[in-house]
This record gives C-alpha cells, sequence and structure tokens, in this order.
C-alpha cells in the first residue's frame, strides 16, 4: 500500500471514530410531562428532563397558547417566562448524562404542545421537539 494511501485510510479512521463519537455525545435529552387540574381551574405542569449524553445547562420551552402563568426553578436553576416563552439556565448544576429534573408549571391550560430546546454550556444540543 502507498503511503498516500495509508494516510488517506487513517484520516478516514479518524474521521469516522469522531462522527460516531458525536453522535453519542449529542444525543438529544428525553422530556417527559404531566398534567394535574388544580382546584383554582389552572392546571399544574410537570417537566422531567433527563440527559443522555451531554449535560444540560439550558432549557427553553415556547407555549403557542401562551398559558404559561407561574413557573419553579430546580434548586440551583434561574427560570423566567413571559408567558409564551419560558427559559431556564445553571452555571453549576446541569442535569448530567443518566440523570433527570423537574420543572413545574403553572398554566391556564391543560393542552400542553411546547416547542423545546436544550442547550450545554455554550451551544444547542440535538435537535429541538415539541412535547
Amino acid at each position: 500500500m502507498s503511503a498516500l494511501r495509508k494516510t488517506l485510510a487513517g484520516i478516514t479512521l479518524a474521521m469516522a471514530i469522531t462522527v460516531v463519537f458525536c453522535a453519542v455525545a449529542t444525543a438529544a435529552p428525553r422530556i417527559t410531562k404531566s398534567v394535574s387540574p388544580m382546584e383554582d381551574g389552572s392546571f399544574l405542569i410537570k417537566i422531567r428532563v433527563a440527559a443522555a449524553g451531554d449535560q444540560i445547562f439550558g432549557l427553553r420551552f415556547i407555549d403557542p397558547q401562551a398559558s404559561i402563568r407561574n413557573v419553579f426553578a430546580p434548586k440551583g436553576w434561574c427560570i423566567v417566562t413571559d408567558g409564551e416563552e419560558l427559559m431556564a439556565r445553571t452555571g453549576s448544576e446541569p442535569i448530567k448524562d443518566g440523570t433527570s429534573l423537574e420543572f413545574i408549571i403553572h398554566s391556564d391550560s391543560d393542552v400542553v404542545s411546547y416547542g423545546w430546546t436544550a442547550f450545554g454550556r455554550i451551544k444547542q444540543i440535538g435537535t429541538p421537539g415539541t412535547l
């Protein structure tokens, strides 16, 4: 085998390993929800986010109905909303691979079809989805 072919074969193998590693490291998080009615006619929405691969440092949810009324963040997280968009972020308590965290939302609607995006320390993780 010529030196050029050996070099190309080595580069191809290195690229294949990199692609496989990146695919594993950037696995999308698993997000589930539960909705419970409250006595005042509003709804309690629990969103459980589990990391798979990358650590999750931020989340964004968009409610097309703009029915989010109040939000509660887990310890170490900051969360804000304007009723339609919800942003949650941490600097020191990320959701680590194999663990999960629960976020609580009070809403005027029991219809939960939020668009979501997860973020690592600096960039987006995986492909955004819909709850």
